[in-house]
């Protein structure tokens, strides 16, 4: 079914990957809505313009994407917001709900979506970082850290544990300012298996192609 704005409110009803990529996104860039009058709306944002007109893309939306600036950070950040009920209601049995900081839903994902699912939720909430160590030695050692953040601590231990079953990783989890948010952390070995688990997996080419880049530079300099 299509809404007035062309949104595809049957994007959500069937697992795939670019529907498990952009869920993943929306958990961790994304909004559900709904204001006094009981209009129901879902938005995603971010400082890269690309992914945002790639969801808009995968999803069917024709809806305006707008440019703000945030108070907080004084940074400009692009915005998609798309009003459906049947949307959001297919999201709040996904376990979603208006106010998800600390209550964020980690869904039942078959092994071949959980790759485009944890891409996507990277992709919005996850940061990587390259450096060299051990400067003071004649061969310096390059490194690489994975790391996801969330102000909900159960949502990253499950993605702790999953990722732990399927790659056999072992990430470090880490809570800050008084429970505040959470890191789940990686090094080099099993930041590259979650590269490959997350990248090298057919269904979906949705990414957000800058941190992506970052991971390319880093495996190309290895070879060299």
């Amino acid at each position: 079914m299509l809404t007035g704005k062309n949104i595809s409110e049957d994007f959500f009803k069937k697992w795939s990957g670019d529907m498990a990529y952009v869920l993943g996104f929306f958990a961790a860039d994304g909004n559900l809505s709904i204001n006094k009058r009981g209009g129901c709306y879902i938005s995603f944002q971010s400082k890269d313009k690309q992914i945002i007109d790639d969801i808009k893309k995968a999803i069917g939306s024709s809806n305006k994407i707008s440019k703000r600036s945030s108070k907080l950070t004084k940074r400009n950040f692009y915005r998609l917001q798309i009003g459906s009920k049947e949307i959001v209601e297919i999201l709040k049995k996904l376990g979603f709900h208006t106010s998800k900081t600390k209550h964020l839903p980690f869904p039942f994902l078959s092994s071949k979506i959980l790759p485009h699912f944890v891409r996507g939720y990277f992709d919005g909430d996850g940061n990587i970082w390259k450096g060299e160590v051990h400067k003071e030695r004649k061969t310096k050692l390059m490194v690489l850290q994975l790391v996801f953040t969330s102000g909900a601590y159960e949502f990253l231990n499950k993605l702790k544990i999953s990722l732990s079953e399927k790659l056999k990783t072992n990430g470090s989890h880490v809570v800050f300012k008084n429970g505040a948010y959470s890191r789940l952390q990686f090094s080099t070995i099993d930041a590259l298996k979650i590269y490959n688990f997350m990248y090298n997996k057919g269904g979906s080419s949705l990414c957000l192609r800058r941190k992506k880049r970052q991971f390319d530079n880093y495996i190309k300099n290895m070879r060299l």
